[in-house]
């Protein structure tokens, strides 16, 4: 009975271990398999819930970044167009928004662009510095429009006296209105408004209008199809600035299938915040059910394993299908470690690439921790300051400035730390590998995180020692001009075409009468009627300025500040636009009065001297002509006494006086015609009795006539004429020109001496015959004088044959009749030259048959 009873507690204990065993086992098996489904679960969770995190923060970040560095970019552009304003010396605003047109590449991300001055005290002007005219963005339906309301507006609250970077919202005009349909986009066109002031003195305001279209790309919102909505708006006034949703996309996606991220930076004065809204995508949904799957799967296999230690057989089968899919799974995660680390390589290769992209830039970009160490820095580095990457990174940034610049450079960069500062840009020095320093332009743009969470400081510096050097020598040529012009003996200035003067030098107003150019700019509101009184010729000289663009060496008379008028000389140029519009006159005037006056006087001392040498030569032409009457008596009836014409006379001495008489009347006969040919000259009443005749014999009838007289002297004559041509002219008076030079040649060369004729053709065909004698040669003053009519030159060789002096005279001014020349050489003691000229047209050349007609043609 005991044995029984210890065989059936040793069967009961047997089963009771086998049924604890099997409950520890199914125990073991459920705890192990909830363990690991549950592992499993947390782990697949934990990895692709961050992978589809990074992925929507890469997504965020890219278009937070982008906003936020398109507002960086306004503020930069209009805090450096203010800088430009304040920091110019020049006064000529046109120049000066042309300057900043070319200098500032980020004035397209402005629909307006305007800078609001005060030209005098209450008046306010404006220059637009730049208008928009995207093709990739629709245009704004907000326009600045600076008027009075406008203005009164910015008085009134303050905008032109605060010197902080002001953003507004709400001007009138500045609408929330629809921008596209798809996706659909609200937007509100805000303005930034910088006051310019230089020295405690206001230059006014820079506002630059814009919307958020502006400030990032637009491609972004259309390739990434995530971003379900985009809200900007201002923190303070609740006011929407920008607003995206993408319709067809919210319908479909559930509020688990959502996700958000919202940013919040200053802009200006104002806190703007940034709310994006994400859709998962489908791949990321799908991704997302896989630890679930595993959770399933795993709780299945659990439930399998408790069965499987309960029935064994059964379980074995099932267990090895498990296995089965495990392995698979298995296959699938090492798959997916396997891309992963495909994806990590592929990262490492960017890197690179990103890295080559940034060495390939000329400006250095680094990044340092909060203290100022340097992290990184690109290859520009090296080529910039001369010091190796290596060497320089870990060292402080601050301490590579100049000693002068790092105290400053380190509190902006607190600032920045400290959020009390946005992303900034200044000039400083950066020392370089031979000790020196070199002018850059140092930019902080970011604050990131690292993987590690720490804080990185990005930034870039920019080799602007060139630039620094161009703008000091434009400076220098500035302040040369500035010079130049203010103390130029002549007026200069620049006019509007409707009479406003834009400047003017000091001389400008000391012609016009006025103290200084402001006194003058100030009391001119017109010069058409103040200063030009004639309105008609002003007209006209301003519509022949704008047929010619230029006029040189105008004359005209303008009025003083005194009412008294002077003669100025003006030279004025016109000055266009790009569109070739006229914009102002620039010119320069000089005080001529005393010259003009001294050319009336002139003038008309010239005019009443005319009038006397032609009242002269009447008279002495009217004198002549009363001469002649009795001189032609007395040389007729000295000539019937001379002949014996009557009859014999009774004494021979009467007869010597009759000859006397008729010799002294005939000599005085020719005075008196050369007189009468003279004033005819003189008076141009001279007509040429013109006819072709051979110089040739010309020559010989005045040396065959004077013969006499050249043996009397024992002259030799030397005849070196050839080839003469034929001559279209006045015989008789040509004849008598070659007499009186020959005459003079023979009557002032001393006995013994030599006279030479010779001929030559210049190139251009004209004729000279000249007449070279040894005599008592003449000075140039001697020279004026004998070919002023009456001028004598003392002749003591030969005094009874001297005359009245017109004999060098005539024969010039017949010379002149005949459109030709008579020149004179002497030289004292020597001897003189005397050659008289004739033009091509009255030549016949002896080879030039051909041409004989036509020639005479011309002439006569």
């Amino acid at each position: 009975m005991r044995a029984k009873n210890q065989k059936k507690n040793k069967k009961n204990n047997k089963k009771r271990m086998v049924w604890l065993t099997s409950g520890l086992a199914q125990a073991m098996v459920l705890l192990n398999g909830l363990i690991i489904t549950i592992t499993a679960f947390l782990v697949f969770s934990y990895f692709i819930n961050g992978m589809s995190t990074e992925e929507y923060k890469r997504t965020s970040d890219v278009t937070g970044r982008a906003l936020v560095e398109g507002i960086s970019s306004l503020e930069n552009s209009i805090r450096l167009v203010a800088s430009i304003i304040e920091l110019s010396e020049s006064n000529n605003r046109d120049i000066l928004v042309a300057n900043i047109r070319r200098n500032i590449s980020g004035l397209g991300n402005f629909d307006q662009f305007i800078w609001l001055y005060e030209q005098s005290p209450g008046v306010w002007k404006y220059r637009t510095i730049s208008e928009s005219s995207s093709n990739t963005v629709a245009q704004a339906e907000y326009r600045l429009i600076p008027d009075q309301r406008f203005i009164n507006r910015l008085l009134r609250d303050g905008l032109l006296k605060s010197e902080e970077l002001r953003i507004i919202t709400d001007f009138d005009g500045m609408d929330y209105y629809q921008e596209k349909d798809e996706p659909n986009t609200m937007a509100r066109s805000f303005a930034f408004i910088k006051m310019v002031k230089e020295n405690d003195t206001k230059k006014g305001v820079v506002i630059g209008a814009t919307r958020a279209a502006l400030l990032f790309d637009q491609n972004l919102i259309s390739e990434e199809r995530s971003v379900l909505r985009i809200t900007i708006r201002d923190k303070e006034t609740e006011r929407r600035i920008f607003h995206m949703t993408r319709n067809a996309e919210t319908g479909k996606s559930s509020d688990d299938e959502k996700l958000s991220q919202e940013y919040g930076f200053f802009v200006g004065d104002s806190r703007w915040d940034i709310i994006l809204e994400f859709a998962k995508k489908k791949n990321v949904l799908l991704l997302e059910k896989i630890p679930y799957i595993i959770l399933f799967f795993g709780l299945v296999l659990t439930f399998v394993g408790t069965l499987f230690v309960r029935n064994n057989n059964k379980q074995a089968q099932k267990l090895a299908e498990i296995n089965r899919k495990l392995e698979q799974k298995n296959f699938e995660l090492q798959s997916e470690i396997s891309e992963r680390s495909r994806l990590n390589e592929a990262l490492a290769l960017a890197e690179r690439d990103n890295r080559a992209i940034i060495d390939a830039v000329s400006d250095i970009i680094f990044e340092t921790d909060i203290e100022g160490t340097v992290m990184f820095l690109s290859a520009a580095w090296q080529n910039i300051t001369g010091f190796e990457v290596e060497r320089s990174r870990g060292g402080n940034l601050f301490s590579m400035f100049h000693p002068q610049d790092q105290e400053k450079q380190r509190d902006d960069f607190e600032m920045l730390i400290r959020g009390q500062k946005q992303a900034y840009r200044s000039f400083t020095r950066l020392r370089i590998s031979d000790g020196t320093f070199r002018a850059v332009e140092l930019a902080i743009s970011m604050i990131r995180q690292d993987e590690n969470k720490n804080l990185r400081v990005v930034g870039a510096i920019t080799d602007v020692e060139e630039r620094r050097r161009a703008e000091r020598a434009l400076a220098e040529a500035e302040k040369k001009y500035r010079t130049i012009v203010e103390n130029a003996a002549g007026g200069l200035y620049q006019l509007t075409p409707e009479g406003m003067y834009l400047s003017a030098n000091p001389a400008m107003a000391r012609i016009l009468g006025y103290s200084s150019p402001e006194e003058m700019l100030r009391m001119v509101k017109n010069a058409g009627g103040m200063v030009y009184p004639d309105k008609e010729v002003r007209k006209s000289f301003i519509e022949t300025l704008i047929a010619q663009e230029q006029i040189f060496g105008y004359e005209s008379q303008v009025l003083r500040q005194d009412d008294q008028k002077i003669w100025v000389r003006e030279n004025v140029r016109i000055v266009k636009d790009e569109q070739q519009n006229v914009m102002y006159f620039e010119g320069s005037m000089e005080d001529i009065t005393e010259r003009k006056e001294a050319d009336i006087a002139l003038m008309e001392a010239k005019i009443q001297s005319d009038m006397a040498s032609r009242a002269k030569s009447e008279f002495i032409a009217n004198m002549s002509h009363e001469l002649r009457t009795p001189l032609n008596a007395i040389i007729g009836f000295s000539d019937i006494l001379q002949r014996e014409v009557m009859g014999p006379i009774g004494q021979e001495a009467y007869k010597e006086y009759a000859t006397d008489i008729n010799k002294s009347g005939r000599g005085l006969l020719k005075i008196i015609n050369e007189i009468l040919d003279i004033s005819k000259i003189e008076t141009g009443k001279r007509d040429l009795n013109e006819s072709e005749f051979v110089f040739e014999e010309a020559v010989r009838s005045a040396i065959e006539l004077l013969d006499s007289r050249l043996k009397e002297k024992n002259i030799t004559l030397m005849n070196h004429c050839k080839n003469l041509p034929r001559i279209i002219g006045e015989e008789l008076s040509v004849k008598q020109v070659i007499s009186n030079v020959y005459s003079n040649a023979i009557k002032y060369t001393p006995s013994g001496g030599r006279i030479t004729l010779f001929t030559n053709f210049d190139t251009d065909g004209t004729f000279r015959f000249s007449i070279t004698d040894t005599g008592i040669g003449m000075n140039s003053e001697e020279i004026k004088k004998a070919l002023s009519p009456f001028g004598q030159i003392d002749n003591a060789l030969d005094r009874s044959s001297s005359g009245v002096g017109l004999g060098l005279s005539l024969s010039k001014a017949i010379m002149d009749v005949h459109d030709g020349s008579m020149e004179v050489l002497s030289e004292k003691s020597i001897g003189t030259t005397v050659t008289i000229i004739f033009p091509q047209r009255r030549i016949i050349r002896n080879n030039d048959e051909d041409a004989q007609e036509q020639i005479r043609q011309d002439v006569l």
